[in-house]
């Protein structure tokens, strides 16, 4: 019995001094990578989203069902083309005790607009300006211009709010990795390259989420997640390994769930470099490619051949008729080679006029996208066999992603995936294809200009009409499949593998929403 006590009181000191709590009920979630940073201002991909967005939340979202849904604003209504009520959410408190406010809206959007360097998803919100307080739980959206998009723009997950108290406190460096917002979620700890945990927030407006804690641990290799979920180290595994997925779902000891994306993959070009500014270069690469193998023997179901640089999901979407346009012919690809004026040698290199080899520079996405690596690796034996060196320079996402947002870009070529967050083609189209939309400050990561496309965009984001809109998006694909500043290859499909004793979770189209609220296990 003396024993017990002794063993009893050395195990409360012990917790005590390591400050470890054993959550009662713990998920925990494995990923590819680490996040840039979890501050919106700083941080647009779904890595950070994954867990600011339990922390943070917007004025409004989307469901499964890609309908709105309220969340820190209980309505809203247009009270001209260019201005946006929202009626706020009244007892809310952030994590700290700050409360919720129309001044802690209008500081977390004007923060992202006003500061140097603005936030990173400024450049998303289109001709939207500021936000206006009109009195403690009003607030105005407003808009330079009228915006056809104004209310899904609201609706991406950066727009979450932050607490003025907080930022002013810790600062924007300290902010970054410690974010404080009014969500289901508190945060915890961030341990770089290994895992961020975040805990319930008892105090939550909806009411206390089931889930006591949640730890998103970071594992590159494939293989590794998967076996974490087998041996029940890991709860949930975030964008699993497809060959895996069939035997999975036989199993009744797992989960799959699943749901059509609204991301395309890339293969872009930068329109910058001389080789690849020429468009016969980029027509024959695109020949070059099978996409259809990628879609089917690499992707292995993880996702679809892409038709259009947005998915099928997605207002405004068109079908570009890759296929019929450039169809798998390394023939073809060869023939246009020779009339940008390469000569193949007898290696079987392609060289230009003065016998420089046709060599290209690729900045590939690095265990960001699935099967990025591995794609990265056919795309060059497939340019191989049309006489096309590359040579891959391959780093981790957080690198790569500040290379790709760089004022100039020492790359011929680079993959991605973007997602359209909003739904909406404005989202997309005009950040990456209008000619001054450039990085930093914008996404034009392509260094695409062309006059037509620029007017069309600027027209389809002023324009209130939908089929007007849609007429327009659907010339800017037109044009795109012509120029092709970049090849689309594969649509996403957001499928997440859970155990069988997780409950209440569902995908969501839109790989940056991850919704925990509803989630519980035993």
């Amino acid at each position: 019995m003396m024993t017990s006590r002794v063993f009893a009181v050395f195990l409360f000191v012990a917790v005590l001094s390591t400050g470890i709590v054993y959550a009662q009920k713990t998920l925990t979630i494995v990923r590819p990578t680490d996040p840039v940073s979890l501050d919106p201002q700083l941080e647009t991909t779904a890595p950070g989203s994954w867990v600011f967005s339990q922390i943070l939340e917007p004025l409004i979202t989307v469901n499964q069902d890609m309908e709105i849904e309220a969340r820190l604003a209980t309505s809203w209504e247009f009270i001209d083309p260019t201005r946006l009520r929202f009626t706020l959410r009244q007892d809310v408190t952030f994590h700290d005790g700050t409360p919720f406010n129309a001044e802690a809206v209008a500081f977390t959007w004007n923060r992202a607009f006003n500061n140097d360097p603005p936030g990173r998803w400024k450049a998303l919100a289109g001709p939207v300006s500021g936000v206006e307080v009109v009195d403690e739980y009003t607030v105005d959206i407003v808009a330079s211009q009228p915006y056809g998009p104004m209310l899904l723009t609201v609706t991406m997950p950066y727009t979450g709010v932050v607490s003025p108290t907080a930022v002013e406190a810790m600062g924007d460096d300290a902010f970054s990795r410690a974010p404080v917002g009014t969500g289901p979620f508190k945060f915890v700890e961030w341990r770089a390259n290994d895992r961020i945990v975040i805990e319930a927030n008892d105090d939550y407006w909806r009411g206390r989420p089931a889930l006591d804690r949640v730890v998103f641990r970071t594992v590159p290799e494939e293989g590794a997640r998967m076996l974490s979920l087998r041996t029940g180290e890991a709860d949930m595994v975030l964008m699993p390994t497809p060959s895996d997925l069939p035997a999975l779902e036989a199993d009744p000891d797992f989960i799959v769930e699943g749901a059509p994306g609204v991301g395309v993959f890339y293969l872009a070009f930068n329109l910058d470099r001389p080789v690849v500014n020429d468009v016969r270069v980029r027509q024959a690469i695109a020949h070059a490619i099978d996409r259809e193998l990628i879609a089917e023997a690499i992707l292995e179901g993880g996702g679809v051949l892409a038709t259009s640089v947005i998915g099928e999901p997605v207002f405004g979407y068109k079908d570009m008729e890759l296929l019929e346009r450039y169809p798998y012919d390394p023939e073809r690809a060869i023939e246009l080679l020779e009339e940008a004026g390469y000569t193949r040698g007898t290696d079987g290199l392609m060289r230009d006029a003065g016998g420089e080899i046709l060599r290209l520079d690729a900045l590939p996405s690095n265990g960001r996208s699935l099967k990025d690596r591995e794609i990265a690796e056919v795309l060059q034996e497939f340019l191989r066999q049309v006489g096309i060196e590359v040579e891959l320079h391959v780093f981790e996402w957080a690198t790569t992603f500040s290379l790709m947002r760089g004022e100039t870009l020492d790359y011929d070529l680079n993959s991605f995936t973007w997602f359209t967050t909003t739904a909406d083609a404005d989202y997309t189209m005009y950040s990456n294809y209008v000619s001054t939309e450039l990085p930093p400050a914008s996404w034009n990561r392509w260094r695409y200009a062309n006059a037509d496309v620029d007017e069309w965009l600027k027209a389809a984001r002023a324009s209130l009409d939908m089929d007007e809109r849609a007429e327009l998006y659907g010339k800017v694909q037109d044009q795109l499949a012509i120029d092709l500043p970049a090849i689309p290859l594969y649509g996403s499909y957001e499928v997440a593998v859970l155990s069988a004793d997780v409950t209440g979770f569902v995908a969501h189209p839109i790989q940056y929403i991850l919704d925990l609220f509803p989630v519980d296990k035993p």
